[in-house]
């Protein structure tokens, strides 16, 4: 049995919120390692209720989400011209730093990195850890290693692990530690091990690897080169069980990329069976659902199994973009779905709509007529009675959209990583996109205010 030290390093970033992010990818190589039979530690920079440096609280704060603790630092050379604080987000370094030095020397180290532009803090955490340990085996993946391997062999670590980590990581366990394990369980059965963090309050959950649609933003294609894979209901629903009843988590957020997809055969049963079991839990869809999926039954079986937020994906109203991108869903799509939404009892308030913003120009546009486009699909939205969220475009390598930003010269294909962040708009006009981001905001109080009024009692 190896001893193996999985790390969750901090976010380096102009702005960064604790919206039900997890590890998962993380905890699910952190999942399977055990199950082999190895002993696995996690050391989570991102811990909001850390006893020795707790995370701010606001009043704001709803279902498990909030502020991280975020201490300011210089900028890196490659982002010193925006006008906004750098900072790291989670826990302060001596805490870490003081955390790994009570620990017993690991046979091993995995470190994890999401975003492609936080590779710092990823980097962060293997030079302490080399500095705590000379000549610990380190390993890095993640989205950022599957999507940069080259940049993320600078890292110090001795490997970088691409794609989906379960495998690789068993493997690479063994031969740095001399330990060689198999798993033995099916791996639909092996559960990430949510167990290995503080109770945050919420926890992660994926039905599905993987993604039926190829939107040309996305990287998810590269990330699950095995295409869509539904997990049995029966897994989801021990997993689900499990966070509720022993974990003690009360929110669950789907990081589904199809959630709805095949709905009768996959999430219809799985939340049949939620409800039979009384299981009482709040679902969240931060990744966006595909509004062509909604329908009344549907709408109606989320809402008894406990949906709060609901997240649509609507990206663009116009048609000839909606189809280059694979015709995921269309104005009609949307309003069928906002009114399916109403009448299951679903409150305005619940339902919002991602509007993807500064995306490299169509073939024959121009920036200015993208946002216009953008615009448009945002006032729809608000003219249903929904929130809009504005989504910024951030270029993402191996897409089919980011070898258009090359050629188009908005990025360099070898570009710092931390040219990567969506803060930048780097496709796009600083100015005119922080226009339209205001004006957005302003339809949404708008919402707000007339719910308001229309509440108050006649003759007021």
């Amino acid at each position: 049995m190896a001893n193996v030290l999985c790390i969750n390093p901090w976010i380096l970033d102009f702005a960064a919120y604790n919206e039900w992010i997890e590890p998962l990818g993380l905890l699910q190589v952190a999942g399977a390692l055990r199950a082999a039979g190895h002993h696995i530690t996690l050391v989570d920079c991102l811990d909001r209720f850390d006893p020795q440096s707790p995370a701010p609280v606001s009043s704001g704060d709803a279902f498990g989400c909030g502020h991280f603790l975020k201490t300011p630092l210089p900028k890196a050379g490659a982002v010193a011209h925006v006008q906004r604080q750098y900072g790291r987000y989670g826990l302060p370094l001596e805490v870490v730093r003081g955390r790994l030095q009570t620990m017993q020397r690991p046979d091993a180290v995995l470190v994890t990195c999401t975003m492609t532009y936080w590779y710092p803090g990823a980097f962060d955490a293997i030079r302490i850890v080399r500095d705590q340990w000379p000549g610990i085996p380190v390993a890095l993946g993640g989205i950022y290693a599957t999507l940069c391997p080259h940049h993320a062999a600078r890292s110090g670590a001795d490997a970088v692990l691409c794609g989906p980590g379960e495998a690789s990581a068993l493997e690479w366990v063994g031969q740095v530690t001399g330990d060689t394990r198999r798993l033995a369980l099916d791996p639909d059965t092996v559960l990430p091990a949510h167990d290995l963090r503080r109770n945050q309050g919420y926890v992660a959950i994926r039905t599905a690897s993987g993604c039926p649609f190829r939107c040309p933003y996305c990287a998810v294609g590269l990330l699950q080169p095995g295409g869509f894979k539904p997990r049995s209901a029966d897994s989801v629903l021990a997993e689900i069980g499990w966070c509720a009843t022993e974990l003690g988590a009360v929110d669950i957020a789907f990081y589904d990329d199809a959630l709805l997809v095949a709905a009768e055969s996959h999430i219809v049963p799985i939340l049949r069976a939620v409800i039979e079991r009384g299981l009482k839990v709040r679902f969240h869809t931060p990744n966006g659902l595909h509004a062509r999926f909604i329908t009344a039954e549907l709408a109606a079986l989320m809402k008894r199994a406990g949906f709060v937020t609901i997240r649509l994906g609507l990206e663009t109203v116009d048609q000839a973009r909606s189809q280059s991108d694979g015709g995921k869903v269309n104005p009609d799509d949307l309003r069928r779905a906002v009114a399916a939404l109403g009448q299951a009892g679903f409150a305005a308030r619940d339902v919002s709509a991602y509007v993807l913003l500064g995306r490299p120009p169509a073939e024959g546009k121009s920036e200015t007529a993208e946002l216009d486009s953008a615009r448009e699909a945002a006032r729809y939205a608000q003219g249903l009675g929904i929130r809009v969220l504005a989504a910024e475009y951030s270029p993402v390598p191996g897409t089919a959209e980011w070898g258009r930003a090359v050629a188009a010269g908005y990025i360099s294909a070898d570009a710092d990583p931390l040219l990567h962040n969506r803060a930048l708009y780097p496709c796009a006009d600083r100015t005119t996109i922080e226009e339209l981001k205001r004006d957005i905001r302003a339809g949404n109080r708008r919402l707000v205010l007339g719910r308001l009024e229309a509440r108050k009692p006649s003759g007021l």
